[in-house]
């Protein structure tokens, strides 16, 4: 995803904000060249095409509410709502925003963090965490503070994007002798919820976080050939209700300037992509994903400027969003097109600079999306349709 959403990501406190930023990691899209040959690569355009009109879908949240995670399955839309309380939502509907239902997730939103998928059926699954403080001296034997140092707890984007404090971030000693105080992950856990929100599985992963590497997940991929996928600082993890998570691609696997941090995402017919970020002055690269030879194709050649959301929906391979245009990438002609043009459609940037903070491509002419136009902290969930 990219820059923080901060107009809608906003938490009360030091730590929650920290807590936020880990359910959005490694969301930004930055190269040197890849938007000049996306312009090169989108076809002309008729002259009414990419225009849309926007109708608000009232009733859906509620006033202070914002989004952490939107999709489309069995014909409804599913959202969490995170509320200024710190209270969640599941909350579905059909596209046309009729057929309402809802359920409270428990647990304090403020000082858990949370990251989520569904599944083909409906069903939403959670993976949260809990920190708890360590404090310590501020210097080691050696006289090195410690403040800053990795200590297991989830980082921060480390692609620029998001400057605030990381988990992992202590808080600086003032004077000698003074303790610093991090956060450790002390529980960890998914938790499956039916459609009527009933708990039907929750499953204590701590053991995942333990160990002395820096281990963090990324983001919830749920596909119908290989379930629900974690993606992780050491690669993508299959998780079994039996055996619990175990590894499908090491951080190996992509290749030897992979830092670890990458958005996987699911496209159209089952299909896995993500968005890499590259050191050495590489930048953040598009594969498609190939967890049967643990692989990666090679680089689309698209969505490699700028900062891109990615969606799937029908119509194309997947979809990716900038600042002035929705894309949808063709892969048989290896191409990025113009699906929704934002200004013309007269649709304007929030004050992160985020058109689309969530959205599912229903069909060619129907988008759902939550779009800047409501309070601060408040989604706008409204139907696009073509003009």
């Amino acid at each position: 995803m990219r820059k923080e959403k901060l107009s809608k990501k906003v938490v009360t406190g030091i730590l929650a904000s920290a807590l936020c930023a880990t359910a959005f990691t490694g969301c930004g899209k930055k190269a040197a060249d890849g938007m000049t040959v996306l312009e090169e690569k989108a076809p002309q355009q008729a002259e009414n095409s990419g225009i849309f009109k926007q109708a608000n879908l009232d009733g859906i949240t509620k006033e202070g509410e914002y989004l952490e995670f939107f999709d489309y399955e069995s014909g409804r839309v599913i959202a969490v709502a995170h509320g200024q309380d710190g209270k969640r939502r599941c909350v579905s509907f059909k596209p046309d925003g009729s057929d309402i239902k809802s359920f409270d997730i428990a647990g304090d939103g403020n000082s858990m963090s949370a990251l989520f998928t569904a599944d083909k059926d409906g069903n939403l699954y959670m993976q949260y965490q809990e920190f708890s403080e360590e404090k310590g001296s501020a210097e080691d034997e050696e006289g090195v503070a410690h403040a800053g140092e990795n200590d297991g707890s989830p980082e921060a984007n480390g692609d620029g994007e998001n400057d605030d404090a990381s988990v992992g971030d202590s808080v600086p000693a003032t004077e000698e002798g003074a303790e610093d105080i991090s956060y450790k992950v002390s529980k960890a856990f998914l938790v499956k919820f039916d459609t009527t929100g009933k708990e039907v599985l929750n499953k204590d992963i701590i053991d995942a976080f333990s160990g002395e590497e820096t281990f963090s997940v990324n983001g919830l991929v749920w596909t119908q050939k290989n379930g629900l996928l974690f993606n992780t600082t050491k690669g993508i993890m299959k998780f079994d209700e039996n055996s619990g998570l175990s590894t499908v691609m090491e951080r190996g696997d992509f290749g030897d300037s992979y830092e670890g941090y990458c958005t996987l995402f699911k496209g159209a017919d089952d299909q896995l992509f993500a968005s890499i970020y590259r050191v050495e002055g590489e930048g953040y690269m598009c594969y498609k994903v190939d967890l049967d030879n643990k692989k990666l194709s090679d680089p689309l050649g698209v969505f490699n400027d700028n900062y891109y959301d990615f969606f799937s929906g029908e119509g194309y391979d997947f979809y990716a969003a900038d600042t002035e245009a929705l894309y949808g990438y063709d892969s048989k002609a290896g191409k990025a097109v113009k699906v929704v043009d934002f200004p013309e459609s007269g649709m304007s940037p929030d004050v992160a600079g985020i058109v689309l903070n969530h959205a599912v491509i229903v069909s060619d002419k129907e988008i759902i999306a939550d779009m800047p136009g409501g309070s601060e902290f408040t989604a706008n969930i409204c139907k696009l349709t073509k003009s």
